[in-house]
């Protein structure tokens, strides 16, 4: 029986088609992060599970129901396997805050400024922009804990998303979640406004009233969204502090021109967001709940790493939903596999200068490219096109005892004979000629 394999489910492939637009986002990503000062981080992709059931939290989806186990195939009965357990990174920061703690970096001028971009792993129920392998872009800024800090990273954010054509598309949503001060009686009291309503809460949050009450804000069940509603505005609840935190960041938002909108019920959902905390979310959505990413405050973190009580912040933007979203409002993303120069000959003589032609071309850092298999000069200009080479390079009979080409500029269909001493320079001014 013939044997045919799939991607796992929920695990999509990247298209060739596709990587434009992966392109696009992660160069706007970059770029502005860099023109802010954060320098690149790279993660492993794996961890021990201790790390994430710590920092995310034991009471959170993640680590309950949505986090992959790694282990060697075979290895269930090892010893030295169950030391530790390992599991697929579900998020960036706890291994941020476990890289910023194990190196030392809380030695270098604060605050440190870190961009991370890559997969992460969630057992998930696969749909429109939820995926068990996703990706994301993730940016935190650690050891400042100045409303300033917070106002500066919402503004990149939202430079970052209207450079990707999405200023219109979204809307920024913020509230303050409090501090380890005042989160105590901030749960109390929801907890206290929930108990009435128990039993027409969903099963999850009958089950986290207790252990998580913050969580049931962030239900996406459309009865407990109606309970959610009448429950007391975290921002009456929080302590002065956090208050003047609070307004500081938002003043800062309305200096900057960076549009919000107050959500006195907005959680993360992850156990250690304290303050300010928001979310990037898209106007059409009817439900109001599609993020195209998120962030906030975690102050308490790198002390629960082994680190000093260090304050930070941070945010994590969707590639998979931000790409939809471009798509669906049809962005213009350029085109990132381009092609110089396209090779074409004509005869077997013609095939050994062509390939002189291309070892000699690639190693001069042009883009080259030609049809191997493709014997007529029709065919062979069908695919010039389709690939969108900017010239062509034909070398033919008469070429060959020449010693010329015939260079077709494939944008404006015009052609000329070049003597092949003269090839490089004609080249580089045909190709610096602005399209």
């Amino acid at each position: 029986m013939k044997i045919i394999f799939k991607s796992p489910k929920g695990i999509p492939d990247i298209l060739p088609s596709e990587q434009k637009y992966w392109d696009f986002v992660k160069k706007i990503v970059e770029t502005r992060s860099m023109a802010f000062g954060f320098e690149k981080l790279e993660l492993p992709i794996f961890e021990d599970a201790k790390l994430y059931q710590k920092g995310t939290g034991l009471s959170s989806d993640i680590v309950q129901k949505e986090m992959y186990e790694v282990r060697r195939l075979g290895a269930e009965n090892e010893e030295d396997e169950k030391d530790v357990k390992f599991a697929l990174r579900p998020e960036f920061t706890p291994g941020v805050c476990r890289s910023y703690v194990e190196h030392g970096m809380f030695t270098r001028p604060q605050p440190v400024k870190l961009l991370s971009i890559g997969p992460l792993f969630r057992h998930d129920k696969p749909q429109k922009g939820r995926f068990r392998q996703f990706n994301q872009f993730n940016m935190e800024v650690i050891g400042n804990s100045d409303p300033l800090t917070d106002a500066l990273l919402i503004l990149l954010v939202w430079q970052i998303y209207a450079d990707l054509g999405l200023k219109n598309e979204v809307v920024l949503k913020i509230n303050n979640t409090g501090c380890k001060k005042c989160q105590p009686k901030i749960r109390k009291n929801i907890i206290a406004a929930l108990e009435n309503s128990r039993t027409r809460l969903c099963v999850d949050c009958q089950n986290k009233i207790y252990t998580n009450p913050l969580r049931v804000l962030d239900c996406k069940n459309e009865s407990c969204q109606k309970i959610v509603a009448n429950l007391p505005h975290i921002i009456d609840i929080i302590c002065p502090d956090c208050k003047k935190h609070f307004m500081e960041v938002l003043e800062y938002l309305d200096e900057l021109k960076v549009p919000y909108d107050l959500n006195p019920f907005l959680v993360r959902g992850f156990d250690y967001y304290t303050s300010t905390t928001f979310e990037i979310c898209d106007k059409k959505d009817p439900t109001k709940k599609a993020t195209l990413g998120g962030g906030g405050r975690y102050d308490n973190l790198i002390a629960l790493y082994g680190g000093n009580d260090t304050p930070a912040i941070g945010f994590a933007g969707g590639f998979e939903r931000i790409i939809d979203r471009i798509k669906e409002i049809e962005v213009k993303v350029p085109e990132t596999s381009k092609t110089d120069i396209f090779i074409i000959q004509i005869g077997k003589q013609a095939k050994k200068i062509a390939l002189n032609l291309i070892a000699d071309l690639t190693e001069k850092h042009y883009h080259v490219s030609c049809a191997v298999g493709k014997d007529t000069l029709s065919s062979q200009l069908k695919v010039a096109n389709k690939v969108r080479a900017k010239l062509a390079i034909i070398i033919g009979q008469r070429e060959l005892l020449d010693k010329t080409v015939i260079i077709k500029d494939m944008r404006d269909t015009t052609q000329e004979t070049v003597e092949m001493t003269e090839l490089e320079g004609v080249l580089n001014d045909k190709l610096q000629r602005e399209e």
